[in-house]
């Protein structure tokens, strides 16, 4: 690790927000830089499979194909974005992976079948929501139990049924992924209750579907990612709007957010009236480096039925980011992505550094 990572991971104060342009991260040797002397791996060589090209001794394998038959009957859905692995039973590694199956998707791309003929199979109670028609919605998420010593695939299963669009999320330190929805779908013909929450799904191997409970205290908005500060339980989340807020849930019991808590709104301290912003679109409000001190607002009515809720905490102070997407736990601090922030749209990394009083 090279001195100036290291020094850069120190710049923050004890309760702060700092920023460093994607640009700058890598001249500065931070986390996932490249020294200037590395050479590389030499050429990607054509994969005869046309499915993954790779430098000349690397190798891939395939775990699992959308639309192979699950261990509990079910057929894999399509759309796989955000997933965690997990320490199994024996040394085996359990996977829980998101399905980003919009609205109005075709029937082949869920596990029900390419008619839904399997729909029956679920019982009322192990799905979140139905289309019109009574089938379930086809997001969810899935599970995989894998044994990495034979390169070979246990089990899978559907895990969580009935959302929609779950396209990020994060692992918490109860060994559970939270599946977040990107999408305020409201009841019509795709759905018959409200959607926009996550959904909390233990990482077990024993082929059971989580409860689909929604997380009604963290907000109803088009969530991403979320972290866990593993000291206070606090949870951090980013929404994937270009004018979004970042969001933290005080639970009233660490570990267990679906017995509801806190949601609030990160500001910048000092600032009066609407909250500033980051973004750097047209002003350069905020520098590479540059830390401040921030505050949390409280924020009411969050299970709105109006995608409002960002718009009502930048009016209370919050601060408005561009399109918060991905966010991590790491070394005291959370990190999160801002996807079209800075000056010419290409990105931002923020990191944020709670008081030893957070929560």
């Amino acid at each position: 690790m090279h001195s100036t990572r290291r020094d850069f991971l120190k710049t923050a104060a004890a309760v702060s927000l700092g920023f460093s342009g994607l640009q700058g991260c890598v001249a500065g040797g931070a986390v996932g830089a490249r020294s200037a002397e590395t050479t590389g791996y030499g050429p990607l060589v054509a994969d005869p499979n046309k499915i993954l090209d790779l430098p000349k001794g690397f190798s891939y394998h395939v775990i699992s194909t959308m639309g192979d038959p699950m261990s509990d009957g079910f057929h894999l859905p399509g759309a796989p974005d955000g997933m965690a692995a997990f320490p199994g039973a024996d040394g085996l590694t359990v996977v829980v992976r998101n399905h980003e199956i919009s609205p109005g998707a075709a029937a082949s791309s869920g596990p029900f079948g390419e008619n839904n003929e399997l729909k029956t199979r679920l019982e009322d109670s192990q799905r979140y929501d139905t289309d019109a028609a009574g089938v379930p919605c086809l997001g969810g998420t899935s599970t995989f139990v894998y044994d990495t010593r034979s390169n070979r695939l246990e089990s899978q299963f559907l895990s969580l049924a009935g959302t929609l669009r779950n396209c990020a999320g994060g692992p918490t330190p109860w060994n559970s992924w939270v599946t977040c929805e990107e999408t305020v779908e409201m009841p019509g013909p795709n759905c018959a209750r409200r959607h926009g929450y996550a959904f909390d799904v233990p990482a077990g191997d024993d082929g059971k579907l989580a409860d689909p409970v929604p997380l009604v205290g963290m907000g109803r908005f088009n969530h991403e990612a979320i972290a866990v500060d593993p000291k206070s339980g606090v949870v951090y989340e980013t929404e994937d709007r270009p004018d979004s807020c970042i969001y933290r849930f005080l639970p009233n019991a660490p570990g267990k957010l679906a017995a509801g808590g806190r949601l609030q709104a990160l500001g910048i301290a000092g600032s009066a009236g609407p909250g500033v912003d980051t973004r750097n679109w047209t002003e350069r409000t905020w520098r590479q480096g540059e830390s401040r001190q921030v505050r949390w607002i409280d924020l009411d009515n969050v299970d709105s039925e109006t995608d409002t809720l960002r718009f009502r905490a930048f009016h209370k102070g919050g601060a408005r980011f561009a399109r918060g997407e991905g966010m991590w736990q790491g070394r005291g601090a959370i990190y999160f992505a801002c996807t079209s922030g800075g000056q010419n749209k290409k990105g931002q990394i923020w990191r944020y550094v709670p008081s030893p009083h957070e929560g």
